[in-house]
């Protein structure tokens, strides 16, 4: 009981940042033996960290930047495309204002019988046609609404537009601006009309001049747009005056649900309006029916300029680039230290646990050495004794080969049996790191033999694929024969009766000699496969190791300079790999 509340009292005495480190990077990370791959892990990880605390704040206000800038060129082309609609706008107007203006200075300029004679009236429209153009012609119509007087194209004298709705408001009205229609002329055009009273005798005439459409829609067109937005006029019906290049031509509908704007002209943008465009301009043409549109497609607004961009992202690059070179630094000198200190660590690891081992191999050399070596030097004696006799005796030559062939038996017997017990002890032994001159296929050889009882005795099948040729390795072959020995074990005890074990020697490059080790056996989760190498991590069932086997091994073969790595797939079986320097860089 004192020592679990004493163990607890360690685990507490812990400082709150390793706590956190562990749920951070995962507690595997900091456990055991760590691997190459798992050090660059960690790199990685706490690059992604830091530069995504450093790093985001940089997006976020280069975002707002850019948005703030597209907005600014959003705000700035909706101005200019006021600008320009207001301008058009007031165009349309001075040119309408100018005509009726004209067409008042010509009935305050002549008397109704002047403009009656068809020779005056000829004369003013060729001089007016000459110097506005875009008139398609002129005419004097009386009180009575038929057109007494006509100059143009048309044979219009006489036409009678009592019932039209221009001379209805014009009865009203000292003068009178009409829609777009198609009339007597069938083709688009609208009308200008100026009524002259006649006090004296309590009647009026009126002078009309028509205009054809296309000079309306020179007007309109002058505003700058690109190939997806559209410029045109409309009435308060919703009727269009011009053609649009999207919502049909002269005298078609307007499909578009709008409010009809007041007096002032207004941008609109989607989602404020009832429209699908983007950004909507609509400008009322003062004293006409009119409303002059814009219908705004292509943002082009959302195409920042290149100077900013480029300048927005080279500025970008150099801050991302600078904080990660400055990350990458601190994390390479934070993470070489916790390499050290897990180095550090290791080393003491695997000090004890070899300590451990020393002392239980130790008292089974010494129990081998007694209870084996000493019975064996007897029989060696007493045998050699025999075959003395057996030559110098003339009484059984009957049986006398025999009887040596069987004591040369017990010769080899116990030749092999002492080969067994020093291969016991050299395995036991704890040495400094030596450089020998071997033979990979020889050290893997001599393994097997040592297990071939056990491979002979649960009818595993060996496959060997020894390379010949290979280069000799300086390395410290006793050691790397305990790594051999332990994975084939674990290879041993994971498969089944009558499995398979593949062996293959062969040169990974110039500078490694390798060797890999596989199964088909029951295999090891994914999950579980980055813990192997840690110190007492076991995948068997308890009891059957202590799992120290790898952990030893992965240590022996960082110090001879080599690697090791597995690879493994549940119920297929698992393959380790043993990267052995040619030339050993061992200290």
């Amino acid at each position: 009981m004192s020592e679990h509340n004493e163990q607890e009292e360690e685990k507490n005495k812990k400082p709150k940042i390793y706590n956190f480190l562990r749920v951070l990077f995962h507690p595997h990370d900091f456990l055991g033996i760590l691997s190459e791959d798992r050090y660059k892990s960690l790199k990685i990880r706490i690059v992604l960290i830091e530069a995504m605390l450093s790093l985001l704040p940089l997006f976020i206000v280069v975002t707002i930047s850019y948005f703030w800038f597209q907005q600014i060129l959003k705000d700035d082309f909706k101005n200019q495309l006021k600008w320009e609609l207001e301008n058009t706008k007031q165009s349309i107007e001075f040119f309408l204002e100018e005509r009726v203006s004209i067409l008042r200075f010509i009935t305050s300029s002549y008397t109704h019988e002047q403009l009656s004679d068809q020779r005056t009236l000829s004369d003013i429209f060729t001089k007016f046609k000459r110097e506005f153009p875009g008139l398609v012609d002129i005419g004097v119509i009386d009180a009575d609404g038929i057109q007494r007087t006509y100059s143009g194209p048309y044979r219009l004298a006489g036409a009678d537009y009592s019932d039209q709705t221009w001379f209805n408001e014009i009865v009203i009205r000292s003068s009178n601006l009409s829609d777009v229609f198609m009339g007597f002329r069938k083709i688009p055009h609208f009308a200008i009309a100026v009524k002259r009273e006649v006090p004296d005798k309590g009647t009026f005439w009126i002078l009309r001049a028509t205009i054809d459409m296309k000079t309306l829609q020179k007007y309109a067109s002058a505003i700058n747009i690109r190939e997806n937005d559209d410029v045109f006029i409309i009435n308060r019906e919703g009727v269009l005056q011009t053609p649009s290049r999207f919502h049909g031509n002269v005298l078609e509908q307007y499909k578009e649900i709008f409010s009809f704007p007041e007096d002032n002209l207004s941008i609109k943008e989607a989602g404020q309006s009832e429209g699908t465009c983007d950004i909507c301009g609509y400008a009322p043409i003062k004293n006409t029916p009119w409303i002059l549109v814009a219908v705004i497609r292509s943002s082009p607004y959302a195409k920042i300029p290149n100077i900013f961009r480029n300048e927005l992202f080279f500025i970008t690059i150099i801050s991302v680039f600078f904080s990660i070179a400055v990350t990458i630094a601190l994390v390479q000198t934070v993470v070489n230290r916790i390499k050290k200190a897990d180095q550090a660590r290791e080393a003491a690891i695997a000090e004890t646990e070899h300590a451990g081992k020393m002392a239980s191999i130790g008292r089974l050399a010494a129990g081998v050495a007694h209870e084996i070596n000493n019975p064996l030097a007897i029989i060696n004696e007493k045998a050699g004794l025999m075959k003395d006799i057996l030559e110098g005796s003339r009484d059984m030559q009957q049986n006398r080969e025999k009887f040596l062939s069987l004591i040369s038996g017990i010769f080899d017997s116990i030749n092999r049996c002492r080969t067994v017990t020093h291969r016991l002890l050299g395995f036991s032994r704890r040495m400094d790191i030596s450089h020998d001159t071997i033979d990979i296929n020889d050290a893997l050889k001599e393994v097997i033999e040592f297990l071939e009882k056990e491979i002979i005795y649960r009818n595993i099948r060996l496959d060997l694929d020894l390379k010949k040729d290979l280069p000799r390795v300086v390395t410290d072959k006793g050691q790397l024969q305990q790594v051999f020995l332990n994975i084939i074990n674990n290879a041993i005890d994971a498969v089944e009766e009558g499995g398979l074990i593949q062996i293959s020697s062969y040169s990974k490059d110039e500078h490694f000699v390798r060797v890999s080790i596989k199964d088909n056996g029951r295999g090891i989760p994914r999950d579980k496969l980055k813990h192997i190498f840690e110190p007492f991590y076991t995948t068997k069932e308890k009891g059957k190791g202590t799992g120290l086997g790898l952990s030893i091994s992965y240590g022996i073969v960082q110090r001879l300079g080599g690697s090791i790595h597995v690879e493994s797939e549940v119920n297929k079986g698992t393959t380790f790999f043993v990267d052995i320097p040619i030339l050993s860089e061992t200290v």
